[in-house]
């Protein structure tokens, strides 16, 4: 409980709230389209995600507290998280169980979590694509490679290197 106190924690379960809200309102936003889905109806959704995304991240947050998950665990426990959030979500305006129309909640949680698992594949590719060698140089008898390396945080660099070849023969 002392992370409640953090700012690190809040921004973190924030950015996780802002996420899980999203992915719940873009079913329901295309639903829209088809059928008469009211905004308000959105809105509580997506506020809804939003608070149940917060208090999960009460039981932690891996990038606060510093848990290493493999990416396959991390992304499993990710989606499946925002398909319940989403499902809890597809409860607004039901009083009964049985006035919950279940095949649409069940159809825009699936989607939800779809959309969860697609903004984490986004989210863990590299910023740039590095390329091995960019040119290879002869000058009397050197070879200049020029490498593209890639630096921290994906930027890419040019470093350039050069090493003597063996002469061909006699001179």
């Amino acid at each position: 409980m002392t992370n409640l106190t953090k700012f690190t924690w809040w921004k973190a379960a924030a950015l996780r709230g802002l996420y899980t809200a999203l992915a719940i309102a873009l079913p329901y936003l295309g639903g829209a389209l088809i059928a008469d889905i009211q905004w308000l109806t959105i809105l509580s959704a997506a506020v809804l995600g939003f608070v149940t995304s917060i208090v999960t991240s009460l039981a932690g947050l891996p990038e606060v507290v510093g848990n290493d998950l493999p990416w396959w665990l991390a992304a499993v426990e990710r989606t499946v998280k925002t398909f319940a959030q989403a499902l809890a979500s597809g409860f607004v305006g039901a009083t009964l169980l049985t006035d919950v129309a279940w095949s649409t909640v069940v159809q825009f949680a699936l989607i939800s979590a779809l959309t969860s698992l697609v903004r984490l594949i986004l989210a863990t590719l590299p910023n740039a694509p590095t390329p091995a060698i960019a040119s290879v140089e002869t000058i009397e008898g050197t070879w200049v490679v020029d490498e593209v390396v890639p630096t921290e945080r994906g930027s890419i660099a040019d470093v350039s290197t050069a090493s003597t070849s063996a002469s061909a023969g006699p001179s």
